[in-house]
């Protein structure tokens, strides 16, 4: 009866081998070299967020380190902010189930590869422009590329080495463009089509993927842009009425625009944190720069002080759809300026046909009324021209005279002054 519960004639071994779970990566790390001496951070040097990730091949855990732009940032708040959302980035990407040798891997086959598909050159192309566009423009260029792709694909074109590519399908996809109700797109429609790709043919120039750039061949089609008109003083006040009886909240926004001079989109950008009431000044992402510095003038801060925004996190939105500071959640930015836009284009319909109001008129109109109003009051003032535009830059943030010279001829201000006494003609 023993023997059916014990057996001495089997032998367990003492020690039994534990094979331990061996771990896939390390947290991520941001490296910040410090300034030779000291335990201050050195801003002349690259900064990167580093782990270790274990080879499938070798087992062995191997370096990546990520640098993803944050040494553009040129101030050490800014880059250390970054540099911590990087690493919290590529740490959610590891616990995805990211793999950066296989992304190793893909690159080196790319390096090595000689041949690439249509399909395979604009996929690469793309991404790698999606890396310096801004969201808007990442936004547009994301539809205007989807129609490419599918205009190829059903031409039987999408699978075809990318060499076998011309110019003579780039120019029948631009004769073939149509708007949704079938008739032919505008001109600068087409224009903006081939910019896009020109843009991605000179990167697959860029990545030795062709040797040279061929839509660069194709012409642009004359086309007369649309030009936003300032605003008279009539209807100016004609929307300040309205606006004040009818939506104080697009006025509340608009004077974000007409005493900073902001455009849409930089508005809905804005956060809690990029105003300083202490400073007077507003710190914001605009199409040019990661971080622009604009002065808050009385005006401004007396509607800054009404919103009570020390009351809210320091992440919330200044404008919402709710109408108060707080998250504001959309798959495109552009959603945010177009809940305004829709805003203006109400209040147009109910008093344009009174006031002469047209499509070019929108809510940026206020900032090229505040721009015009600011040259004729400076050259009242006695300044020259040089010192009247040198003044105005520091305002409207332009880059150089000449970009502001052309800014002013298309918003009226660049008059020439009367030559009554210089004509001689008697018509």
């Amino acid at each position: 009866m023993k023997a059916l519960f014990y057996d001495k004639r089997v032998k367990v071994p003492v020690k039994v081998p534990v094979k331990y779970l061996q771990k896939l990566f390390t947290n991520p790390k941001l490296y910040i070299p410090k300034i030779k001496g000291t335990s201050r951070p050195d801003i002349n040097e690259y900064w990167y967020v580093y782990y270790w990730f274990r080879n499938p091949t070798s087992n062995l855990l191997e370096k990546y380190r990520e640098k993803q732009g944050i040494n553009r940032l040129k101030t050490i708040s800014q880059r250390t902010e970054a540099g911590n959302n990087l690493r919290k980035a590529t740490l959610r990407f590891l616990q995805d189930g990211g793999n950066p040798w296989e992304i190793k891997k893909f690159k080196e086959d790319l390096i090595n590869k000689e041949t690439f598909s249509v399909s395979e050159a604009f996929d690469i192309a793309f991404k790698e422009k999606c890396k310096v566009w801004g969201q808007t423009s990442k936004d547009v260029n994301n539809t205007q590329y989807n129609v490419f792709i599918k205009w190829l694909k059903s031409n039987n074109l999408f699978t075809i080495s990318i060499k076998e590519l011309t110019k003579r399908h780039i120019v029948i996809f631009l004769n073939e463009l149509t708007d949704q109700n079938g008739r032919a797109n505008s001109n600068t429609t087409r224009n903006n089509y081939r910019r896009l790709i020109s843009s991605l043919v000179s990167q697959m120039v860029h990545d030795d993927i062709l040797d040279f750039n061929f839509v660069l061949a194709i012409p642009k089609l004359k086309s007369v842009a649309q030009k936003n008109q300032p605003f008279t003083l009539k209807q100016l006040n004609a929307i300040k009425e309205y606006l004040i009886e009818n939506d104080l909240y697009l006025y509340t926004f608009m004077k974000f625009v007409m005493y900073a001079l902001m455009r849409n989109v930089e508005i809905c950008r804005l956060q809690v944190k990029d105003i300083d009431l202490d400073n007077n000044i507003i710190k914001v992402k605009t199409k040019t720069e990661d971080s622009a510095t604009i002065l808050i003038i009385p005006k401004l801060k007396k509607v800054l002080l009404k919103m009570e925004l020390d009351k809210y996190s320091p992440t919330d939105f200044l404008f919402t759809k709710n109408k108060t500071p707080g998250t504001w959640v959309v798959e495109k930015e552009r959603s945010k300026v177009n809940f305004f836009s829709r805003r203006f284009e109400k209040m147009r319909k109910a008093i344009g046909k009174k006031n002469n109001l047209n499509k070019n008129h929108n809510i940026y109109s206020g900032r090229h009324t505040t721009a015009l109003d600011l040259f004729n009051s400076f050259k009242n003032q006695g300044l020259t021209d040089l010192e009247n535009k040198h003044r105005l830059m520091t305002i409207t943030r332009h880059k150089s005279i000449s970009g502001l010279e052309n800014y002013l001829r298309d918003i009226g201000a660049s008059l020439p002054k009367d030559y009554s006494d210089d004509y001689t003609l008697n018509f």
